[in-house]
């Protein structure tokens, strides 16, 4: 409803999660949030909200509008910690655990707990995907998910390839990719010389 609304609340944690005893869940504390009709309000690169739960756009403190998406990926983080019981980051000092945020991808659930099902697994690694692009599109589809997976239907996100891991690594860790690619060229050149001469050899 507060997306709906052009609301983004932007400090997502279980201490702003009430539960009442009707089973309702209410979203507290709106100090930080963001309207999106003032979109300027974001572009301070100021890093705002509670750290462990920030969105890696959040933790980079670039001059970026956030969207709803950054809302998702703390969701993502406080049901990652409800399945687990374990903080998806460690470190005690504030700049590794912004580091780890922007550049480390988190342990799985199941990793931690192997009675938590892959589907739901799957629910939360994408809800904390690195790129916002990445994550469901709202709030709306991670509820659909969540639903489909109660209902015992099939979910919709899908475990990312190999290829797309690789990917969004390389994109984290470009310079080191651009060597690696480097080197990977290099010693393709010398096997395929070396062949080359073995088979001149040979001939």
């Amino acid at each position: 409803h507060a997306h709906q609304a052009g609301v983004i609340h932007r400090d997502i944690k279980p201490a702003n999660l009430l539960l009442d005893d009707q089973g309702n869940l209410w979203v507290t504390d709106f100090g930080l949030a963001q309207f999106q009709a003032n979109m300027q309000l974001t572009r301070t690169g100021d890093v705002l909200g509670t750290l462990r739960y920030m969105s890696p756009e959040q933790a980079s403190g670039d001059r970026v509008v956030l969207d709803h998406r950054t809302d998702i990926y703390s969701l993502g983080v406080t049901l990652y910690e409800l399945l687990t019981l374990e903080s998806p980051v460690s470190g005690d000092e504030p700049h590794t655990v912004l580091r780890k945020i922007i550049e480390q991808e988190p342990r799985p659930p199941r990793a931690c707990d192997k009675h938590i099902p892959p589907e739901l697994e799957t629910i939360v690694l994408k809800s904390m995907a690195k790129a916002p692009g990445e994550r469901y599109a709202n709030a709306a589809a991670l509820a659909d998910d969540l639903q489909r997976w109660l209902d015992d239907k099939p979910i919709k996100a899908r475990r990312p390839t190999l290829v797309e891991l690789a990917a969004r690594w390389g994109r984290r860790h470009w310079a080191l990719a651009t060597v690696a690619a480097g080197i990977l060229a290099v010693a393709t050149l010398g096997l395929s010389l070396s062949l080359l001469l073995i088979s001149i050899a040979h001939s």
